[in-house]
């Protein structure tokens, strides 16, 4: 077994010391030189905006349906079952397929945009959009109702609301025709 000897301390010379900082310091600018002439990298973000991805994960939208007069949204709420920090609340109006939203909000000061909630909608009701600007000095500034999301805005939740009521009165007229011509005993005659 050989027990190795501490190396033995070499006298302070100043001179290296100085020779190794100068070695240093064009190293160091070096770099500094290569890098002034590559492209700028900097956006002066204010001013100019990069281009936002296709897939981005930005603020929500509901979808309008331009075929039925409406919101996609049912008032399933199974974008708020997925949701795991409980960020969606909703008040569902009517049943069956004339069912629609009167309420829907969003608090997306406790959001992850996880995108969870846009994947469990079996509706394509909910999509998340290239608006990333969501930050503000109020907290109940990051909380959008369904005016804020709804493509339309208050002119396509009134629209919204009033083919649902439409939709649940002309089905309660069919109820009573409905039940006049059903066979009775169970039976088809």
């Amino acid at each position: 077994m050989t027990i190795h000897q501490a190396p033995k301390r070499t006298k302070y010379n100043p001179f290296v010391y100085f020779v190794e900082g100068l070695v240093t310091l064009f190293n160091g600018m070096v770099v500094t030189w290569r890098n002034l002439w590559r492209p700028k990298v900097t956006v002066r973000y204010p001013y100019e905006r990069r281009p936002v991805p296709p897939r981005y994960r930005g603020l929500f939208y509901l979808k309008w349906n331009e075929e039925k007069g409406r919101l996609n949204c049912v008032g399933c709420t199974l974008c708020a079952q997925a949701c795991p920090t409980n960020v969606i609340s909703m008040v569902k109006i009517g049943k069956g397929q004339n069912a629609g939203v009167s309420e829907f909000t969003m608090d997306l000061g406790r959001c992850l945009f996880c995108n969870l909630c846009v994947e469990a909608c079996p509706f394509d009701a909910i999509y998340m959009g290239p608006a990333y600007e969501l930050a503000s000095e109020r907290r109940d500034a990051c909380v959008f109702r369904i005016a804020d999301l709804a493509q339309g805005g208050e002119e396509a939740v009134r629209k919204n609301i009033e083919t649902v009521m439409r939709l649940m009165a002309e089905e309660e007229q069919a109820k009573p025709a409905a039940a006049v011509h059903a066979p009775r005993g169970g039976h088809a005659e």
